[in-house]
């Protein structure tokens, strides 16, 4: 039996290891608006296989990690992908939470991010970063509306096709 990390409502999310990301690529797939907005371009063949190679190399084993989020069916309807301790210690910086479109909606992604708040306060985490792309508004109102606050930005960075600006949000964690 797979070990639920947090839970929500909707989904469940499991740890997917890094050798076993390939089980993520039917979302990335599915979910070419992000893939144009962020990269220009829809998904790579093997866009889910690349996730832990495009993880700074400076972290020590553990530090990714990756989760599915699995609807009551067990069915693929998310991810999240965070650094732990990056890019310092008690900081943590989601890289990815994307919901498939048939997911997004009826507040979903707020829930998951609250059960993952809890997840990394029980796990020593203290403040959350994300970065949002420049051209997506719609990120940016989610973040700003589950409390993350801008810091600065950056770019622009070569991103696929694209070159984007990204703005830098932070999000301090109350005590658990």
């Amino acid at each position: 039996m797979i070990q639920a990390a947090f839970q929500t409502a909707d989904f469940t999310a499991e740890s997917v290891e890094d050798n076993d990301t390939h089980v993520l690529q039917p979302l990335l797939d599915r979910c070419e608006d992000y893939h144009q907005i962020a990269y220009g371009r829809p998904a790579l063949p093997d866009q889910a296989r690349n996730i832990p190679r495009e993880r700074p190399p400076t972290l020590a084993p553990g530090q990714g990690h990756l989760f599915a989020l699995r609807d009551a069916q067990g069915g693929l309807a998310g991810m999240l992908e965070a650094l732990r301790d990056f890019p310092a210690p008690e900081e943590w910086y989601i890289g990815l939470l994307l919901l498939a479109p048939e997911a997004r909606g009826h507040g979903r992604g707020e829930a998951v991010l609250n059960a993952y708040e809890g997840y990394v306060r029980a796990n020593g985490g203290r403040l959350l970063r994300v970065a949002v792309v420049e051209h997506n508004e719609v990120a940016r109102r989610f973040w700003t509306r589950v409390g993350f606050q801008p810091e600065q930005w950056v770019g622009p960075i070569e991103q696929g096709l694209r070159w984007n600006r990204v703005l830098k949000m932070t999000k301090t964690l109350s005590p658990a």
